[in-house]
C-alpha cells in the first residue's frame, strides 16, 4: 500500500515537472515598461522605455518604439532603436505637428518574444511661429515681386524661405521657388510669367525640412488688369408681348455677362437674363411681356480681378411694349 502512494506521488511530481516545464516555454521573459516622455516641443519629443528583463539572452535583438495621434496607435509609426540590454533607452522624435496629442509606448523583443509598455500621452506645445505672406507687387507686365515675412520666437533652425504660386486658390498643382537668403522680410521675383491671376503663399522650411509651414494666400495678376466696361445698347424688334436686348462687354475675365430688366426704373426685384462668359456683344429676347407697359434694363458683367469677383453695368434704357391688337 505504501508501494502504490509512494509510486503515484513520483508520477504527480514527474508529471507536474512535465508540465512547468511545457508552460514554461509560453511564459513571457522579455520585460520592457514605457517611462516618461522628456523634451517635449513644439514639434519633437525624447521618447523613453526600460528593458526590464532581456530573458536567457543577455540583450534584446530589438527595442524601440510605436506613436500615433490614434489612442489605440492605429496606423502607428515605429521608431527601432537596436538591440540593447536591460536598462534605459531613448528616441528623440522630430517633424512633429505642433498643438497636437499623440500617444506612445515602449516595445522589446527576442525571437518570436515580443512586450509592450502601458500607452502614455502628451500633447506637443503650440508653436510660436508667425508666417506672413505680403501682398505682391506687379513692377512691370509678367514680372511680380513676391514678399513675405516671418516672427521666429520658437527659435527654429531655418532651412529654405520662399513661396508656391499657381493658378489655383488650393495650391494644386503649385510651383515652388525659394529666396536666396532665410533672412526676414524676404522675397522673390516671379519673371515672365503668363498673364493671368495667379495665387501665391509664403513657405518655410525649418529644422532639416522636418517642418514645413504655409503663410496666408494672397492672389496677384501678372499684367495690368484691362478694365470692364459695358455698354447697354437699344432695343429692337419690339411687339406687344417681347423685345431683343443687345449690349456689349470688353474687358478680361469675365465670368458672366447679360442684363437685368424690370417694370421699376429702381430695378426692384429686377430679373436676370445670363448670356453667357467673356468679352463680345450680347444679346437675348424676352418674350412673355405685357403689352403696352414701360420696361427699364441694362447689360452686366461679372469679372474676377486679382481673385476677387466685380461686377460692371452698363446704362439703364428703358422700351415699351406695343398695344395689343
Amino acid at each position: 500500500m505504501k508501494k502504490s502512494i509512494i509510486s503515484l506521488c513520483v508520477v504527480f511530481a514527474m508529471l507536474s515537472m512535465v508540465a512547468i516545464i511545457g508552460c514554461d516555454k509560453f511564459l513571457k521573459i522579455v520585460s520592457v515598461k514605457t517611462n516618461q516622455y522628456s523634451n517635449l516641443k513644439s514639434t519633437s519629443v525624447v521618447l523613453k522605455g526600460n528593458v526590464v528583463s532581456t530573458g536567457s539572452e543577455k540583450q534584446v535583438e530589438e527595442r524601440g518604439f510605436y506613436y500615433s495621434t490614434s489612442k489605440t496607435l492605429k496606423d502607428a509609426v515605429t521608431v527601432e532603436c537596436g538591440a540593447g540590454g536591460k536598462g534605459e533607452f531613448e528616441a528623440k522624435i522630430t517633424g512633429l505637428k505642433p498643438g497636437t496629442k499623440y500617444y506612445y509606448k515602449a516595445y522589446a523583443k527576442n525571437n518570436d518574444d515580443i512586450d509592450a509598455g502601458e500607452i502614455i500621452e502628451f500633447t506637443t506645445f503650440k508653436l510660436d511661429f508667425t508666417l506672413e505672406t505680403l501682398p505682391p507687387e506687379r513692377v512691370a507686365s509678367g514680372r511680380v515681386i513676391l514678399h513675405g515675412s516671418y516672427v521666429n520666437n520658437e527659435n527654429l533652425k531655418i532651412d529654405k524661405v520662399g513661396f508656391e504660386y499657381g493658378f489655383n486658390g488650393d495650391f494644386t498643382n503649385a510651383t515652388a521657388i525659394y529666396a536666396s537668403e532665410t533672412d526676414t522680410p524676404f522675397s522673390v521675383t516671379l519673371e515672365d510669367l503668363p498673364r493671368g491671376t495667379y495665387y501665391c503663399r509664403a513657405l518655410v522650411q525649418a529644422e532639416d525640412s522636418t517642418i514645413l509651414l504655409f503663410g496666408n494666400s494672397q492672389s496677384f495678376d501678372s499684367y495690368e488688369h484691362v478694365a470692364t466696361v459695358v455698354t447697354t445698347g437699344d432695343a429692337n424688334n419690339i411687339t406687344a408681348t417681347s423685345a431683343h436686348l443687345t449690349g456689349t462687354v470688353t474687358g478680361e475675365n469675365i465670368d458672366a455677362n447679360g442684363f437685368y430688366w424690370s417694370k421699376n426704373s429702381d430695378f426692384s426685384s429686377p430679373n436676370q437674363e445670363i448670356c453667357g462668359l467673356g468679352a463680345g456683344s450680347i444679346d437675348v429676347t424676352l418674350d412673355s411681356l405685357t403689352s403696352s407697359t414701360t420696361y427699364y434694363y441694362k447689360a452686366y458683367a461679372v469679372y474676377t480681378i486679382e481673385g476677387v469677383r466685380n461686377e460692371a453695368l452698363g446704362e439703364m434704357k428703358s422700351f415699351t411694349t406695343l398695344n395689343a391688337k
